[in-house]
């Protein structure tokens, strides 16, 4: 499984290492270290060093490569090339004035890039030892679900999944009716089988407000959401904007899944 990480000279994209690692001991597979030219021509040893840090990895094969122009303008270009399994990113830290004039980061790599993304921020725990999985069911949650088996499988966590009834009206048409309870919970049948230990959470409410909320009562280390292309006019709880919200406000690592022709994380 290839995995892309953004190398970033500041202590996210040491977290962004870290959770490189602890993916890349689990699933396997080459990683793949990215800057940009201008972040090289600052401090050329960046790459080296990043990699000096997986160097303890037995198996996996490290791979250095720096593309120009800013760095989600990079990010995207090698997602489109290379075509990792997952992309790791760690956002730039823009807040407020900062973040409306420059844009951000995580949401053009999270709307842009055709890959699974991962947006490194710092586990409640020292690596990922529980996770959120936000689940609505239908196909987008099938495949939600069989990748976060295998990362769940990867770093020995455990797992709940958390649906949230959303009564609130949809602008142009009509709601899509809520799954019941029933057709969310045999979501938990495949963890069983794979032996992780897993349960199902329900909550009412905002979507995204009560993801994170869950996330900051829960004390989760990392959240894992669907994400599939959808006109925001048609709604549904996974539309695309919501999962860029998640992943620009939770603030733990958040990863989004995108639906590949085989459902599960894993691949060439």
């Amino acid at each position: 499984m290839r995995i892309l990480v953004f190398v970033d000279p500041s202590f996210r994209g040491d977290w962004a290492l870290v959770l490189a690692g602890d993916l890349a001991k689990g699933l396997g597979g080459p990683v793949v270290l990215l800057s940009t030219a201008e972040n090289l021509e600052e401090d050329p040893a960046l790459l080296d060093r990043a990699a000096g840090k997986l160097a303890g990895i037995s198996g996996i094969a490290v791979e250095k490569k720096s593309r120009p122009g800013p760095a989600r303008d990079a990010i995207i270009a090698e997602t489109v090339e290379s075509h990792p399994a997952i992309t790791i990113v760690p956002p730039a830290g823009r807040r407020g004035i900062s973040r409306m004039i420059k844009g951000s980061r995580v949401k053009a790599v999270v709307h842009n890039a055709p890959s699974t993304v991962m947006v490194a921020r710092k586990p409640v725990s020292d690596h990922i030892r529980r996770i959120l999985v936000a689940v609505g069911g239908g196909p987008i949650s099938e495949t939600t679900v069989l990748s976060a088996q295998e990362v769940a499988k990867a770093l020995e966590s455990k797992v709940t999944l958390l649906h949230v009834r959303s009564g609130v009206p949809i602008p142009f048409g009509q709601a899509a009716p809520e799954p019941a309870d029933a057709s969310v919970s045999v979501l938990l049948d495949p963890l069983s089988r794979a032996g992780i230990d897993a349960q199902l959470k329900v909550r009412e409410g905002m979507v995204v407000h009560e993801i994170i909320a869950e996330c900051e009562e829960g004390h989760y280390d990392l959240v894992i959401l669907g994400q599939h292309i959808a006109r925001r006019e048609t709604g549904g709880i996974f539309s695309e904007n919501l999962a860029e919200d998640i992943a620009l406000e939770c603030p733990i690592p958040v990863l989004v899944v995108r639906p590949r022709k085989q459902p599960a994380i894993a691949g060439p």
